[in-house]
């Protein structure tokens, strides 16, 4: 796992090494261990000039012969390279059946041999997490791509006479002639969504590479995106029978076991949910010592503390379990968070992603989690009230919606006022309306009111487009595909990535393997998502593995007490900073709607946390856009082992 950056363009636009340094510099937390670099001149009638720069964790072939950026032997091709290939043995067994020959033990140099070998073509062979860019003086071009499921990020600019790129924005803010400009157009994006759609970004001129895709650049300018892959199966002619379901065990045994290569001490996240909980017993498994597993909890909110079930978990496996009881600064955490997102981004579970990962990484520097278990086999909760949707009349949902009044009101993590109130929400519009509603921070109609000049359908444009694409497909099997195609690679690998990378640790998701999606994605949507139960599938595939207490726990994401907060720790704040005179999101928000939710909020009739974490963070980052972007803030830990 590493950072990556540089730039390509006519050589009178290029600026000297030291700018790329500086780029290079703000990507040391993803890659401590060494740094290099490489210009390229225009030179043999190949008119463009540049430079590549890299930061490396060592993880796979400790060596200097795993340096990069690596070139080829002959010089004409260079690579520069973030993530891990987890087929890259037998694609090196296969190149050196055709002549290559290697010098290093590690992937990096089969990407390298492998487009020497393919061409272009080489990317629909490696199977893995990255994001990588090459260039090749022969052809005066520069690729980029990124793997499928968009678990490494790869962010540029481009004109038609240069580009600039990077693992993360900043990097790319710190080329010179980069100018930033708000995209103000795409804030009713991220507040609908709390993060900010690819391939565009809350910069007007930086964008994001599509999960799945490359592009190029030579002298003609820019070329693509060009998708390689998709997740949209051809057919779904599978039933989850026996053998399917010995399949799956078999494909996620096998993802698992992959994914524990390594030079370096190797761990997992263990929340004693499902998912993680599969993992860390398929690791036991294939692992001769005992797996080192890592928890966090919040013992001041018991329905946010999850250790019970990840310690029963671990003496089940005999793990060697560390288990962190945190207090967090949630203010100072909020400032390393943006630092670190480099845009707003409102998904408060990368508090405790970010505090896991800071612990964890004192015992390893690799670890699996179980990331994708729920996009792959449909296990949130969103999606069983999708399928209930549909059988309940919609004259029914709109009778009850005020019942929802009289419901019990707390604000822990199972409140059944708020699920109950999400779920009636829109009750007379269609399931993929619905739906969006109950993902949205602030739904159609809130935003209307907080934004009213902002038009539904620009706010929704990436949703909307993968319907259209699944169109073939029943509704529910389009919801999946919708959410695979955006909130995966567009919040959950964003929060992975940029807080495990905040600590310089790499982690693995083998739930987001492309032979089990692939699979899994042959089965219809309503044989996955259960009615009683979430992810039935999953569950008869493996039900012999876990205790069956994990079996029988109620469904529950990886979240902090965002509602609690709200009415202590980060009530002033809000007060001062958005309600206050000086709010700067005062520039674009409706204050009277914000101080009605305030109001509501706090005499808890309606819980509206996960909202205002939303406007703060937006709030604060408009605050410190413009300033330095040295080293990431400080923020201590409290933790107790």
């Amino acid at each position: 796992m590493c950072g990556l950056c540089g730039y390509v363009g006519r050589p009178e636009l290029i600026p000297p090494p030291e700018a790329g340094r500086a780029m290079n510099a703000l990507l040391v937390h993803r890659g401590p261990d060494g740094d290099g670099e490489l210009e390229i001149a225009a030179t043999g009638g190949q008119p463009l000039a540049g430079w590549l720069g890299h930061r490396r964790l060592r993880i796979i072939d400790l060596s200097e012969d795993a340096h990069q950026p690596m070139q080829s032997d002959d010089g004409n091709s260079a690579l520069v390279y973030n993530g891990e290939v987890y087929n890259f043995r037998e694609l090196r067994r296969e190149l050196e059946g055709r002549g290559a020959r290697f010098r290093s033990s590690g992937d990096t140099e089969v990407i390298l041999r492998a487009y020497e070998e393919w061409g272009e073509e080489f990317v629909s062979r490696i199977d893995g997490m990255f994001a990588l860019a090459i260039w090749d003086a022969r052809e005066g071009r520069l690729l980029l791509a990124r793997d499928r499921t968009g678990k490494k990020p790869l962010y540029y600019a481009a004109d038609q006479e240069r580009i600039v790129f990077a693992s993360e924005i900043k990097s790319i803010l710190a080329a010179p002639w980069i100018k930033p400009a708000l995209a103000e157009e795409r804030l009713g994006e991220f507040l609908t969504f709390g993060y900010a759609p690819s391939p565009r970004t809350l910069y007007r001129d930086v964008r994001q590479l599509p999960p799945g895709s490359t592009i190029s650049f030579d002298a003609d300018g820019i070329h693509g995106p060009a998708e390689y892959w998709d997740p949209l199966p051809a057919e779904q002619d599978l039933k989850p029978t026996a053998e399917v379901r010995r399949n799956v065990v078999e494909l996620l045994g096998q993802a698992t076991r992959r994914r524990l290569i390594s030079d370096v001490p190797l761990g997992a996240f263990l929340s004693g949910g499902i998912d993680s909980s599969i993992v860390v017993g398929l690791m036991s498994r294939a692992s001769s010592e005992p797996v080192r597993t890592f928890s966090i909890g919040f013992p001041e909110e018991p329905s946010f503390d999850e250790r019970r079930y990840a310690s029963l978990v671990a003496d089940h496996f005999g793990t060697r379990h560390t288990e962190f009881a945190v207090e967090a600064d949630a203010l100072a955490l909020m400032d390393t968070l943006l630092w670190h997102h480099d845009q707003p981004y409102a998904d408060s579970s990368a508090i405790p992603t970010y505090m896991v990962s800071k612990l964890a990484r004192d015992h390893v520097t690799v670890a699996l989690n179980g990331d994708g278990g729920d996009e792959v086999f449909g296990g949130y909760d969103r999606f069983r009230a999708a399928r209930i949707a549909e059988a309940i009349p919609a004259a029914a949902g709109t009778a009850l919606r005020p019942l929802t009044g009289i419901l019990p009101s707390h604000t822990g993590y199972y409140s059944v006022r708020r699920r109950a109130q999400r779920f009636l929400e829109r009750s007379r519009h269609s399931p993929e309306q619905r739906y969006q509603s109950w993902i949205a921070v602030f739904n159609e109609d809130l935003l209307g009111e907080l934004m009213p000049a902002v038009a539904n359908g620009a706010v929704t444009s990436s949703m909307d487009d993968s319907y259209r694409r699944a169109g073939r497909l029943p509704v529910l099997d389009r919801i999946l595909y919708a959410n695979f195609k955006t909130y995966l690679p567009d919040d959950l690998a964003v929060k992975m990535d940029r807080m495990s990378m905040a600590n310089s640790l790499e982690t693995r998701s083998p739930f987001l393997d492309t032979a089990l999606i692939e699979y899994v994605a042959r089965i219809p949507a309503a044989q996955k998502v259960g009615l009683h139960r979430v992810k039935p599938l999953l569950r008869r595939s493996f039900w012999p593995l876990l205790p069956k207490e994990i079996w029988n726990r109620r469904k529950h994401g990886f979240g902090v007490p965002m509602g609690r907060w709200f009415r202590t720790d980060l009530r002033q704040v809000f007060e001062d900073e958005v309600l206050g005179s000086g709010s700067l999101t005062a520039r674009y928000l409706d204050q009277d709607l914000m101080r009605r939710l305030w109001t509501q909020h706090q005499a808890g009739e309606v819980e509206h946390g996960f909202r205002f974490w939303t406007v703060l963070t937006l709030e604060r980052w408009l605050r410190e856009s413009g300033s330095p972007r040295g080293a990431p803030p400080s923020v201590p830990v409290l933790a107790a082992g």
